[in-house]
């Protein structure tokens, strides 16, 4: 036989239902409401402009970011290595003097103004020495949105920038106004060395570190990206790409204001040139071109994981949205966590992103963010602006 549950416990039961009930009634109307933005950093980033021939801008780098550059020096001289990779540079440097003798004059107006000779800061320049300490400490990823699927017809070429997080407190944006070249604005660290930058010829630069395994004594990586800046055409910047004489290479991602988009994947002594047949072009920090794979340097201590997933998922974030990309977007895409900390916008312990950059060439402007750009404001630059 059952037994009847009294009236009051039956209440009772009743009360418990509904409480239950009305409680979990709340969480989800606390789960669908809106959460708050979050509160952004403004963090405002050192701008110098220098104007005249090579020697005087390369002289007007080395006054303001003296105490950078001096830094910079010093913590490389601390190095049980330093004779040996000053000894090395040296030879570096005479390759960028045969093929490229304007740029060593702008880092010999750089010496001149620290007070150092340029055998002293050309190591600075010369990533390829000493690989094995840099090759854990960058990455990068390109997301770039020609005028045919962008919602206002603009060209975008957007880039997280990811190094050590000691780097972040030394982005600073140069302005060059050299005699013969079009203005050129320079994302990079402390004076020596662009990262990223774009021209009044309508010519951007972004790109990504490859870990090829032929590098050579030649002209150092970094001064290919400062003539490819200095292009004024699409073919003049693919060919200081592809210098010849090359220690190495980036991916260097090469858009210009019509919306045509190259990455030229290169090494010392091979390249990809792919191009944007659909609108848009993502790169991150492994090779694509299937025979560019045989120049991969030790493919699985490079973290590349966190490189593949970045390229697949700015891929698909770039591909639903065609038709829809702004700038607004492109903020999204870069702010972006799957596969956190690895993501697109990086947290990880020895590697972050330390800024964030989308280039927008058809009106000139940039938009510019140090730091993680989901905690920092992005700032708006208009340096030659489209009329």
């Amino acid at each position: 036989m059952k037994k009847k549950i009294p009236g009051s416990s039956s209440w009772l039961v009743l009360l418990l239902i509904f409480s239950v009930h009305a409680a979990f009634l709340q969480a989800g109307e606390r789960q669908t409401q809106p959460q708050p933005a979050p509160v952004l950093k403004d963090i405002q980033v050192p701008i110098i402009h220098v104007k005249g021939s090579h020697y005087e801008a390369g002289y007007q780098i080395g006054t303001q970011f003296k105490n950078d550059i001096l830094r910079e020096v010093a913590e490389m001289k601390k190095s049980p290595d330093w004779k040996k990779v000053r000894a090395e540079a040296e030879l570096f440097l005479a390759c960028s003097q045969k093929y490229l003798p304007e740029y060593v004059t702008e880092v010999k107006g750089t010496a001149d103004a620290v007070g150092l000779e340029i055998e002293d800061i050309f190591p600075g320049l010369c990533e390829e020495i000493g690989d094995e300490n840099y090759r854990y400490t960058r990455g990068c990823s390109d997301l770039i949105a020609s005028n045919d699927v962008t919602a206002d017809g603009s060209v975008l070429a957007a880039h997280n920038n990811d190094t050590s997080p000691a780097t972040q407190d030394s982005v600073a944006i140069v302005h060059y106004q050299v005699d013969g070249e079009p203005e050129i604005v320079a994302v990079g660290y402390g004076g020596l060395g662009i990262s990223v930058g774009y021209n009044s010829a309508g010519i951007s630069l972004t790109g990504n570190q490859v870990y090829s395994n032929d590098m050579r004594v030649g002209v150092p990586r970094l001064l290919l990206v400062r003539k490819i800046l200095a292009a004024k055409t699409l073919g003049e910047a693919i060919d200081a790409a592809l210098l010849k004489e090359r220690a190495s290479n980036y991916n260097q991602v090469i858009t210009d204001a019509s919306g045509e988009i190259y990455s030229i994947e290169g090494s010392a002594t091979d390249y990809a040139p792919l191009y944007s047949t659909d609108g848009y072009l993502v790169h991150t920090n492994h090779y694509v071109a299937p025979w560019m794979r045989k120049f991969e340097f030790d493919f699985n201590r490079n973290g590349i994981a966190s490189s593949i997933v970045r390229y697949n998922r700015s891929t698909r974030l770039l591909k639903k949205n065609l038709g829809r990309i702004t700038v607004d977007k492109m903020k999204e895409f870069l702010s972006d966590h799957v596969n956190y900390p690895g993501s697109i916008c990086r947290h990880e312990k020895g590697i972050k992103t330390t800024f964030s950059v989308i280039i927008n060439l058809t009106t000139g402007t940039m938009h510019l963010a140090r730091g993680n750009p989901c905690e920092v404001k992005y700032r708006e630059y208009n340096f030659f602006a489209k009329k």
